[in-house]
């Protein structure tokens, strides 16, 4: 007697075969459509931010030209190259000033590469929304410098630049309402908008300072301290994230190395003074003035930008001084994730009295969650180098990948993924210039744009 039970199975078997199918190819059908889009879109939403502001509106400002029916690319403004604005008619930028009128990372190739081709765009139009704070001197410059750039390519205005205090959601506004106003955007989607700006303010939650402790006494550097704050299970957050610390109301922001799982927000911070003496306001409270249990209000500002992707295989820290916190909790996660091909380069003063998180650090080092760790020293002489584990040399981070160059390319034709956290002028700027040295610009370049080079420097 016949059953319909031999049918389902092989229905089942059919239905496992083509999801194990479609598993398999996941990445080769995504490639697929992100080529046609590349192939296909002619307009462009590019972002340039720090801390995910301009990405967050430029998403919206997508999802708008979608619904009207363009056919949009939206890309980190590193990866929007010169034979891309040949092949579109419309660029929309959403960036970000760092500083005094600098580029934030995923923006910063954008101005040099189109200044290298020399190639002219008259049939493109254009409009920039600059995020920034008029505390600077430079207020939204490298807006400013994009704005310049394109104009001296002969790409056409198509709303005026917009130019925006510390995220002010009624100045976003009217740059979307004049986008509106030229036609490139739907006027009624403009009262959504409104809401979702003023929505992205960070929440405050109070924390809980529980202890400090010195971890460089003797150094010849300004002292820096561990310091520890109950998060009392309020939010969440993830490697790579910045805590922003409120205090007499202004904000002052710290790498955070710890992961929710350890129940507490770990900061390294350097104790700051002013030329007159006085601490600064964030390290002072934090080095000498907090007394334990204090409550002090504090935000989440998630750092995209400095996030490392779940499916990093090798991975490649380099940094120095209280750039290390980023660097420690990335490392933590990736022991918690059983992801041990990490590779930290760490910079300080005094091999005898620069030994932050030592035993955590020579600990990972012989349990292998630390396949290399390389520390150099500006200030050292051979007979201080000999106690610190794992490779100490006399120098600086650059050095050491200047000397481990082969091992370097090796790890980088693996997939291997370099963040970088610590001082941008010096170690960053050093940093930038030895990695082009052996690998090339062009690289460096490529590694920004593909996500595999980020940086959290300041």
């Amino acid at each position: 007697m016949l059953t319909v039970a031999p049918y389902i199975q092989a229905g089942v078997l059919f239905l496992a075969w083509v999801a194990f199918t479609f598993w398999c190819y996941r990445r080769v059908i995504a490639r697929s459509i992100e080529v046609r889009q590349h192939t296909d879109a002619d307009t462009v939403v590019a972002f340039a931010s720090e801390s995910g502001s301009a990405e967050s509106l430029s998403r919206q400002l997508v999802e708008m030209l979608r619904s009207q029916g363009a056919t949009v690319l939206h890309q980190p403004l590193n990866q929007v190259t010169p034979d891309r604005l040949s092949q579109c008619r419309s660029l929309f930028v959403i960036a970000s000033t760092y500083g005094e009128g600098d580029a934030p990372d995923n923006g910063r190739f954008f101005i040099p590469s189109l200044k290298k081709t020399l190639a002219r765009y008259p049939e493109l139009g254009f409009s920039i929304l600059g995020l920034g704070d008029t505390s600077y001197e430079h207020f939204c410059g490298f807006s400013y410098d994009i704005n310049t750039v394109l104009l001296e390519s002969d790409a056409q205005v198509l709303a005026p630049l917009v130019a925006v205090d510390r995220n002010d959601p009624e100045t976003i506004a009217s740059w979307f309402a004049q986008l509106a106003d030229a036609g490139l955007i739907s006027r009624n989607q403009l009262d959504t908008l409104r809401v979702s700006v003023r929505a992205s303010v960070n929440p405050l939650y109070p924390l809980i300072f529980k202890e400090r402790r010195q971890l460089n006494q003797g150094s010849p550097g300004a002292p820096i301290f561990e310091v520890k704050l109950d998060a009392q299970n309020q939010f969440d957050w993830q490697a790579g994230d910045i805590i922003q610390l409120h205090i007499k109301g202004q904000v002052r922001e710290y790498s955070i190395a710890s992961i929710p799982q350890e129940s507490e927000v770990t900061l390294l911070v350097r104790e700051q003074n002013h030329p007159n003496g006085t601490l600064g306001l964030g390290s002072g409270w934090l080095c000498h003035q907090a007394n334990k249990k204090d409550a002090i209000k504090a935000s989440v500002r998630s750092n995209p930008s400095f996030h490392c992707s779940a499916s990093t295989d090798k991975l490649i820290l380099v940094g120095n001084g209280s750039g290390l916190a980023g660097l420690r909790a990335h490392l933590k996660a990736r022991e918690l994730s059983d992801q041990h091909d990490n590779w930290l380069i760490f910079g300080e003063r005094s091999p005898l009295f620069d030994r932050h998180w030592d035993k955590q650090l020579t600990d990972w080092c012989d349990s292998g969650h630390l396949t290399y760790l390389n520390r150099s020293y500006s200030r050292a002489d051979s007979s201080e180098l000999v106690s610190v584990a794992g490779d100490a040399s006399r120098g600086y981070v650059q050095d050491v990948v200047a000397d481990h160059n082969e091992r370097l390319k090796r790890w980088i034709n693996a997939g291997a993924t370099i963040l970088v956290c610590g001082s941008r002028d010096g170690m960053a700027q050093d940093l930038d210039h030895q990695l082009a040295a052996i690998i090339g610009s062009d690289q460096v370049e490529a590694l920004t744009a593909a996500g595999r080079y980020r940086r959290d420097v300041y």
